[in-house]
C-alpha cells in the first residue's frame, strides 16, 4: 500500500531537492538548500540514485524507504540475538515489526528510514562492547565509526543518538581504555560531516536552524513525542482534529485510548525498573539492560534539552533514534533474565499483558494510518485533480501555501504561485492591493480558486476579509488538509 495516499508537502521537498540531472549536481544542490533538509543531506543524493534506477512513481520513491525499515528490522534483530539470545531477540523483532512509528516512516519518501538504518548498524558494530569474549572488536571498531560518520551526514539529529551512546559507555562500563579505543576512530571519521555542517551558511544561527519555531508548551512537545514513539502518530485523535481551538475537548474524547497507553506503558516501566533493581542486587552493574536504558534517558533529555533552548516544535521524528534502545529493553520486563548467562527468573504475567497490549494498541495506530480517512496525510492527489477539471480559461487558481512542486507532480502545470502573498497573510500582514494582486495573478479571471495547504496557519478569516474588495467567496472545498475556496469576481 506504499501508493495508498498522495505524497504529502515534506515528500514534495524530497521531490525538490532531489530534481538534477547528475550526481554532481546533487552535491552541489544539497549544499544550497535553504531550509532545515540541508542539515540532512545523504537522503537526497541517494534518493537522486534512486530515481534514476526506478523512476519516480509513488511506489517507487516510497520504496525505497520501505526495504531500509525492512533492513533496519533485521539488523536489530541480530544485535538482540548477538547480546540476549534467540527469546528477547525474537520480541524485539516483533516489537519493531509492528511498531506503528517505524512503519508511518518506512511508508514515506523522508530521511527517517535511512537514518533509523545507518543506526541500527552503528548499533549492531557497537554491540560487540556489550558481549564478552567478542572477537574481531577491531573490524567492528571501523565499521562501527565509518557508519556513526555516515550517520552525522544523513541527519544532524543523529549526533544525539551518538553523544547518548558515547555517555553511557563510560558512564556504565567505565573502562577509559576501551572507550577510547572506539570513540577516538569514530570522533576523528566524524569530523568531516560536523565541519560540513558547521560551514553551511548562517549554520550557526539558531534561527536558520530551528526553521519550525513555534513555541509550543514544552510538556506538550513531551507527550507528543512518547506518545509518537511508543504507539505512532495516528493512534487517538488526529493530527487533523488537534489543530481546531476544540483540541481539549478533543482529547478528553479520547480518554480510554490515553488511559490505556498510560497503564500500559507504565506496567512496562515499573517492570524495567524492577528488573534493573534486581541486576543491582546481584552486583551486575554492567548488564546491557542498564546501557540501554541510559542511551534512552540520555537521548530523550538531549532532545529535550534541543527543544527548550531553541524553542523549536519538537516532534516524535526528531527523536527515532528512541526506538531501537527501546525495542532492546523493552522485552527484559518479560524476560526478567540477564543475556549472558543461563539462569532464570520468574516472568511477570502483568509485564507479558502490557508488552502483548503495546503491540495490539500498534497494530490498532497501523489500521487507522491504512483504513481510516481521519488519519490521511495532505491529499495533493485529489485537491490537484480537482483542480484540473474545474480550470478554465475563465476560472484560474492560486496556491496561496503548499508545495507547488507536488501540483506539477500530479499533473497541474496551470496553477499560479501565490506563496509571497500566502506567507504575508499567515504572519497577519495585511495589504489593502491583496485582491488586486490575485487579479493581476490570474490576469483577471472571472472566478478565481485560492489553493490553501494547512490552513491552520492562517489567521481566521483573513483570506476572505482581504478578497472581499473585488470578490465574493461563493463556496469552498475540504480535502485532507486542503481548502480551495472559489471566488467570482464582483460585477460592476
Amino acid at each position: 500500500m506504499l501508493s495508498n495516499q498522495s505524497l504529502w508537502y515534506d515528500e514534495g521537498l524530497s521531490l525538490t531537492n532531489s530534481d538534477v540531472s547528475t550526481l554532481q549536481e546533487s552535491i552541489a544542490k544539497v549544499r544550497n538548500i535553504r531550509d532545515s533538509d540541508r542539515f540532512q543531506p545523504l537522503y537526497f543524493i541517494v534518493l537522486f540514485l534512486w530515481r534514476q534506477l526506478f523512476g519516480e512513481s509513488e511506489f517507487a520513491l516510497r520504496s525505497l524507504s520501505a526495504i531500509l525499515g525492512i533492513g533496519s528490522t533485521i539488523v536489530i534483530f541480530f544485535t538482540a540475538l548477538r547480546i540476549y539470545g534467540k527469546k528477547h531477540a525474537l520480541w524485539s523483532l516483533v516489537i519493531l515489526t509492528f511498531s506503528s512509528f517505524c512503519v508511518y516512516y518506512s511508508q514515506e519518501a523522508r530521511i527517517y528510514a535511512l537514518a533509523m538504518f545507518i543506526a541500527s548498524l552503528q548499533l549492531y558494530f557497537f554491540s560487540t562492547v556489550l558481549v564478552e569474549n567478542e572477537d574481531n572488536q577491531g573490524i567492528s571498531i571501523w565499521l562501527f565509526s565509518i557508519f556513526t560518520a555516515i550517520g552525522i551526514f544523513t541527519n544532524i539529529n543523529f549526533c544525539f543518538s551518538t553523544v547518548a551512546l558515547c555517555l553511557s559507555h563510560i558512564a556504565i562500563y567505565r573502562n577509559l581504555r576501551q572507550w577510547l579505543q572506539w570513540w577516538l576512530p569514530a570522533g576523528f571519521l566524524s569530523l568531516p560531516p560536523v565541519l560540513y555542517y558547521l560551514s553551511l551558511p548562517g549554520a550557526t544561527n539558531p534561527e536558520s536552524i530551528t526553521v519550525s519555531r513555534l513555541g509550543f508548551p514544552i510538556i506538550q512537545n513531551i507527550i507528543f513525542v512518547l506518545h509518537g514513539i511508543l504507539v505512532g502518530t495516528t493512534y487517538g485523535p488526529s493530527m487533523e482534529q488537534l489543530r481546531g481551538d476544540d483540541k481539549v475537548q478533543v482529547v478528553l474524547r479520547y480518554w480510554p485510548h490515553i488511559l490505556l497507553l498510560v497503564i500500559v506503558g507504565s506496567v512496562i516501566f515499573l517492570a524495567l525498573i524492577k528488573v534493573l533493581l534486581r541486576h543491582k542486587k546481584n552486583n551486575r552493574e554492567q548488564h546491557p539492560d542498564y546501557f540501554f536504558a541510559s542511551v534512552v534517558v540520555m537521548a530523550f533529555l538531549l532532545g529535550l534539552l534541543l527543544a527548550i533552548v531553541t524553542k523549536f516544535n519538537w516532534v516524535p521524528r526528531h527523536s527515532y533514534f528512541l526506538c531501537f534502545p527501546l525495542a532492546m529493553l523493552i522485552p527484559s520486563a518479560l524476560s526478567q533474565r540477564p543475556g549472558i548467562t543461563p539462569k532464570r527468573y520468574g516472568v511477570s504475567h502483568l509485564a507479558q499483558i502490557a508488552v502483548i497490549s503495546l503491540i495490539v494498541l500498534n497494530i490498532y495506530s497501523l489500521c487507522n494510518y491504512y483504513f481510516n480517512d481521519d488519519y490521511q496525510k495532505d491529499d495533493y492527489r485529489s485537491t490537484v485533480q480537482y483542480l484540473i477539471k474545474n480550470q478554465s480559461t475563465s476560472t484560474k487558481s492560486v496556491v496561496l501555501f503548499g508545495n507547488l512542486r507536488l501540483f506539477r507532480y500530479y499533473g497541474d502545470t496551470l496553477t499560479v504561485n501565490g506563496r509571497n502573498l500566502g506567507n504575508q497573510l499567515i504572519k497577519g500582514i495585511t495589504d489593502e492591493n491583496f485582491a488586486e494582486k490575485i487579479e493581476k495573478l490570474t490576469n483577471s479571471a472571472d472566478i478565481v480558486l485560492l489553493v490553501v495547504n494547512r490552513e491552520h496557519l492562517f489567521p481566521k478569516g483573513l483570506i476572505q476579509k482581504e478578497m472581499s474588495d473585488l470578490y465574493n467567496l461563493d463556496s469552498q472545498v475540504n480535502f485532507t488538509y486542503f481548502k480551495i475556496y472559489r471566488f467570482p469576481r464582483k460585477k460592476n
